[in-house]
C-alpha cells in the first residue's frame, strides 16, 4: 500500500466527502486523514487508476511521509487512530480461533 492524496473536484462538503471516502473504501483502500481538499489514504497502486476515475476525484497522486519531520509523529497518531476505526478487529481474530468479546 502507498499513500495517496487526493484533491476533490469542486466544493468539498460532508456528501462529497462521504461519497469519495465509500468509493476509496469500496476500491479496498483506507482513509488515513481528511484535509480541506480532500482525503490521504492508504490504497494498492493497482487500485489507484480505478479510483482515480471517480468524477470526485480532480487530482490523485503519491505522497510520502518524511519519518524525521516536525510533524511525523503526530501524523502516525493519527492515521493509526482513523485506521482502527476503519478495520473490524473482531473479524481479523475469527481466523485464528480466539474468541472475539
Amino acid at each position: 500500500m502507498r499513500m495517496w492524496m487526493i484533491s476533490q473536484r469542486g466544493e468539498v462538503t460532508d456528501d462529497t466527502s462521504r461519497e469519495l471516502q465509500r468509493w476509496v473504501k469500496e476500491c479496498g483502500g483506507l482513509i488515513l486523514m481528511m484535509t480541506r481538499s480532500g482525503p490521504l489514504v492508504a490504497l494498492d497502486d493497482e487500485d489507484a487508476p480505478i479510483v482515480e476515475q471517480h468524477s470526485l476525484v480532480e487530482h490523485m497522486g503519491p505522497v510520502e511521509l518524511n519519518p524525521h519531520g516536525l510533524a511525523a509523529k503526530r501524523l502516525e497518531q493519527v492515521f493509526a487512530q482513523n485506521l482502527s476505526r476503519q478495520i473490524d478487529l473482531a473479524g481479523l481474530t475469527q481466523g485464528d480461533g480466539a474468541s472475539a468479546p
